[in-house]
């Protein structure tokens, strides 16, 4: 009966382990996912301001425009 205790107790220890390995793991991944979407969200934000910065330079372009066709007429 102490064989089969000790074996049992040895089997439990390395699936406790081998859970443990895959939590850290999972952990690590979920730590490089989060870091990857918070790249993401930079670079959302970067090209959110872009696109604004374009918009405001076309809109001068069409306000300078306007002027232009306007002073010609």
């Amino acid at each position: 009966m102490a064989g089969r205790t000790s074996t049992a107790t040895e089997e439990i220890a390395s699936v406790v382990l081998q859970n443990q390995k895959l939590v850290d793991e999972t952990v690590a991944e979920m730590a490089n996912s989060k870091n990857q979407a918070e790249q993401g969200l930079e670079l959302a934000t970067q090209a959110g301001q872009v696109i604004v910065e374009i918009q405001d330079g076309a809109k001068q372009v069409v306000d300078a425009m306007g002027r232009f066709a306007n002073q010609l007429a």
